[in-house]
């Protein structure tokens, strides 16, 4: 598919939109479904839920006024607007699903996860001591792990203000893909984490995401948490690592973009290696991450392939036609 340059003022949305805007209402619907069933609703009368409304007001407001785009620069706000709210409702829809499934999962599999690792020789705690001994890896892990959520910004606003609608489009519907794989197989490997599995007395060093994980899941199978509060999220799942994921499809999606790679692809790296500690992870959560990161760019590039395909070919059947004409 030729990826969409022109921005021109207002037309009717593209069918790929709208097929965003389905995919996101479905799962809104499925995540709320789940709130009901596990009694765990999203705690409403909280800062974080003000700021939250207050974010997707400011965007639906300016993707109204920009709708009829006079100007390019109306049209790179309409789309940067849309894609925005896309994003926003992905995050967290995601977040608040990992709640509601982590709510009916079972038992805990860090003995397995930590087995694996040993088939691949990976020595967490190694790798722990390291970082405790050298604060500037803490420093530089901890900022690159938790900055991980504005990277597909940077990645959005560049195609919006390329009018690159395609492309901005493909790189979305990667995204939740690789989040609804996840959340799916989260059920599957529910565990503490490396550090609380791993790690026996005071703790040195306390990651971003550090010994709570598995109390928090055991709060939400109990039904001790009356709601979600926004602000105070946490990471749960543990395979496949998320963080894994978005590290590698942000480095994935801003190669091709001459001027995002030399800052985004050096911090994913970053991420990455930053990830088994800041995320208490194994390496095998890793492993898994990369093959839910894999699976999501490959299931999207087919579908994208198959539609130039198919637009290849009513192109090639309508033009003797107008030849004709």
């Amino acid at each position: 598919m030729t990826p969409e340059t022109s921005l021109a003022p207002a037309r009717a949305a593209p069918p790929v939109d709208r097929c965003l805007w389905a995919l996101v209402g479905g799962s809104a619907l499925v995540v709320m479904a789940m709130m009901v069933g596990n009694r765990l609703p999203v705690v409403v009368a909280s800062p974080s839920f003000a700021v939250l409304a207050l974010a997707v007001a400011l965007f639906v407001g300016t993707w109204r006024r920009c709708a009829r785009a006079a100007t390019p620069f109306q049209a790179r706000l309409r789309n940067l607007s849309e894609y925005g709210l896309i994003l926003i409702a992905i995050g967290v829809l995601g977040a608040v699903a990992s709640y509601q499934v982590a709510a009916i999962s079972r038992g805990f599999c860090d003995d397995a996860l930590q087995r694996w690792d040993e088939a691949l020789h990976f020595d967490w705690l190694g790798l722990y001591a390291l970082v405790v001994r050298h604060p500037v890896l803490q420093y530089t892990g901890s900022a690159a792990y938790n900055a991980v959520f504005l990277y597909p910004w940077a990645i959005l606003i560049w195609h919006s203000w390329k009018g690159e609608r395609d492309k901005a489009r493909e790189f979305l519907l990667t995204f939740w893909l690789a989040a609804v794989i996840t959340l799916v197989l989260f059920p599957l490997f529910p565990a503490r984490g490396a550090l609380s599995h791993l790690w026996h007395g005071a703790v040195p060093y306390a990651p971003s995401n550090g010994l709570d994980q598995g109390t928090v899941i055991a709060a939400l199978r109990a039904h001790r948490l009356a709601g979600i509060e926004l602000s105070s999220v946490t990471g749960l799942v543990s395979a496949p690592s998320f963080h894994t994921v978005c590290g590698l499809l942000f480095i994935t999606f801003s190669w091709r973009i001459a001027h995002l790679r030399p800052l985004i692809v050096p911090l994913n790296l970053v991420l990455l290696a930053a990830t088994p500690i800041e995320g208490s992870h194994y390496l095998v959560d890793m492993v898994v991450g990369a093959a839910v990161a894999g699976a999501a760019y490959v299931l999207v590039r087919k579908r994208v392939a198959l539609l130039a395909w198919v637009q290849g070919i009513a192109t090639r059947r309508l033009r003797p036609a107008a030849i004709t004409r």
